[in-house]
């Protein structure tokens, strides 16, 4: 009798995942690696429309020196994108980890709760999000502005009071920002919280139980036990969020390579895409470096 093959349970673990991607993997091929390759020829190339379809013409660099050299809205929109992440960054985590903190608890009706707090995720990933913005009433509601008299304005009383107490004006105007755009952020902080609690489910409860056994408080559990434990979570919702904000439609750079799309200026705008995705690699790569510096055992 011929013998069965039988794999061991690791390679069938393996193939297991292999057939999840494999849909991905069949979409990249056949639906977006040619446009990725296109982009790029693009990009060293100066493109004209005929009606024999796209003209290109080599032109090497001279894209990628333009967005420094030529154009006078790249450095800053790009400087604005880097501000916008530095402060969305840790209100986004911060909130979406207090938030799954939370409904990690266990209370009646934690189910609906969870799903209210995920609602946001879905609506702002389509059209929904885009008529609410366009409405004054409702769109103040998002970027915590006020209405008065049928206009709609921006509060200054937290810019005026840190102003009165001697911060500067840079730092009152920041911190009105970040206050003006504070429900905007934790509009976003669905995906991450549902993160969170899917790690914060994975803490095995016997490290809480010895920790009250030496008297350990519910702070020092949280920064000993919670918080090691919830490290590789926060590098996937860091990477996540970084990926999120940069790629916004309502990113400055997002919005210029759009309207360079728009006006047919697909070399240029080529270009810019690919800049700014080499420069999101950098930050990526930093990011990635500080973590794994972190998790590294002391000789």
């Amino acid at each position: 009798m011929k013998k069965r093959f039988r794999m061991s349970l690791t390679a069938r673990s393996a193939w297991t995942g292999r057939a999840f991607v494999l849909l991905f993997y069949i979409g990249f091929i056949f639906f977006f690696l040619a446009p990725l390759i296109q982009s790029i020829r693009f990009s060293f190339s100066n493109v004209t429309i005929s009606s024999e379809g796209y003209q290109t013409e080599w032109i090497g660099w001279k894209n990628y020196i333009d967005n420094f050299t030529g154009s006078a809205t790249f450095i800053g929109n790009l400087q604005a994108s880097l501000l916008q992440m530095l402060w969305k960054l840790p209100v986004i985590l911060i909130s979406s980890l207090f938030l799954a903190i939370l409904l990690n608890q266990k209370f009646r009706g934690r189910t609906f709760i969870r799903a209210v707090f995920f609602l946001p995720a879905i609506v702002a990933s389509g059209i929904v999000i885009t008529i609410i913005k366009n409405d004054n009433l409702a769109a103040s509601v998002l970027t915590g502005n006020m209405i008065s008299s049928g206009s709609v304005f921006k509060s200054d009383f937290l810019g005026n009071f840190l102003s009165e107490l001697g911060l500067g004006e840079k730092i009152s105007g920041y911190a009105t920002m970040i206050s003006n755009q504070m429900f905007d952020s934790l509009w976003l902080t669905g995906i991450q919280m549902i993160i969170f609690l899917a790690g914060l489910q994975s803490i095995p409860s016997q490290l809480y139980e010895v920790s009250a056994i030496e008297g350990a408080t519910a702070w020092e559990n949280f920064w000993m036990i919670t918080i090691p434990m919830l490290m590789p979570i926060i590098l996937v919702n860091t990477v996540y969020t970084i990926v999120d904000t940069f790629t916004d439609n309502s990113n400055a750079v997002m919005q210029q390579v759009l309207l360079n799309v728009k006006n047919v200026n697909l070399g240029w705008a080529s270009s810019m895409a690919w800049t700014y995705f080499a420069i999101i690699g950098v930050i990526l790569a930093i990011i990635l470096f500080i973590f794994s510096s972190m998790n590294k055992e002391p000789k």
